[in-house]
């Protein structure tokens, strides 16, 4: 395997923020598209624990340099969350972070238990079940550090590029683990790339999807990839994920835009209503007011407000 996981235990770390300049966050409009995509990443950020909780159930945790990644994964990942939620409150918007993570996590309910169980006994059928998940994580990793980049690049916000580029960084380190691991199960077992193959087509959601609504999903591709760069975007993604054995000329990332694009042609307001609702693109002036789950999408909460850009 060409990633080192002893070198990844020495270097391991929270997010570095020095130097981000977090006092001048306000200095700059972010759009209604650029906050709900932050909101949407932290949510997701937030849910690593219980994505861990489902791999600890699989022949993962019996492999020892798995289970070092994920623990350092976990940490890593806990702390992106942590720096949105920070950018997102120095913004003006105030968040209850425990209370949205405690509501995110009990709306999933017996959805959750049930995924946990169906994938501890697939884990436990298959032996080369560990080329799906790793396979799985690999895209995952890799289309969440390019809609990083996809925001960067379009924001107008120079403290959010600085942020995004560090926490792309690490997705990146993510991605190569997840990639090489996968790469060296599936070397010259067909079986293994089998599972994954049929696995991926058929079990692969986009990153949130499950913990988020379809149209939420929908809302993040068409305001990130709707444009022929978002387009050259997913199609890099599919080609890297081709590169796996057994894996050539798999679409996934492209079929969920295309699928996104069907959605929003029948329904042209589809996933933009919700980008475009203001109760929650609002700051709040008085402070005192918190964002809730639900409240991304427009329940009623702000007191004092002001429009964002």
């Amino acid at each position: 395997m060409s990633f080192s996981i002893d070198r990844y235990k020495e270097e391991s770390r929270k997010l570095d923020t020095t130097g981000v300049e977090w006092h001048k966050v306000r200095d700059y409009p972010l759009s209604k598209g650029d906050l709900f995509f932050l909101h949407y990443a932290m949510d997701v950020e937030n849910h690593v624990p219980l994505y861990l909780s489902h791999l600890l159930v699989t022949r993962a945790c019996m492999n020892p340099v798995i289970t070092t990644f994920l623990s350092l994964w976990a940490y890593e990942e806990l702390w992106h969350g942590e720096n949105l939620s920070r950018f997102l409150v120095e913004y003006g918007i105030q968040l209850d972070s425990d209370t949205r993570i405690r509501n995110l996590r009990s709306d999933m309910g017996l959805s959750n238990s049930i995924s946990i169980l169906s994938t501890m006994a697939a884990s436990w059928a298959l032996d080369d079940f560990a080329a799906l998940y790793l396979s799985i994580g690999a895209c995952n990793e890799l289309s969440t550090a390019t809609a990083y980049g996809a925001l960067a690049r379009n924001c107008q916000h120079p403290v959010l590029v600085d942020l995004l580029g560090r926490i792309q960084k690490d997705e990146r380190r993510h991605f190569a683990f997840y990639f090489n691991s996968a790469k060296d199960w599936m070397t010259d077992s067909p079986r293994a790339q089998w599972v994954a193959r049929i696995g991926m087509k058929f079990f692969w959601q986009v990153v949130g999807q499950g913990l988020k609504t379809q149209e939420e999903v929908d809302a993040i591709s068409l305001y990130l990839f709707d444009d022929e760069e978002g387009k050259r975007d997913v199609e890099t993604i599919d080609e890297k994920m081709g590169r796996l054995p057994g894996l050539s000329g798999i679409r996934l990332m492209t079929r969920a835009r295309e699928d996104a694009r069907r959605r929003n042609a029948q329904d042209p307001a589809w996933g933009w209503r919700l980008i475009d609702n203001e109760e929650w693109a609002k700051k709040s002036v008085a402070g005192g007011t918190r964002l809730y789950k639900g409240q991304l999408v427009g329940t009623a909460g702000f007191a004092e407000s002001e429009e964002l850009a």
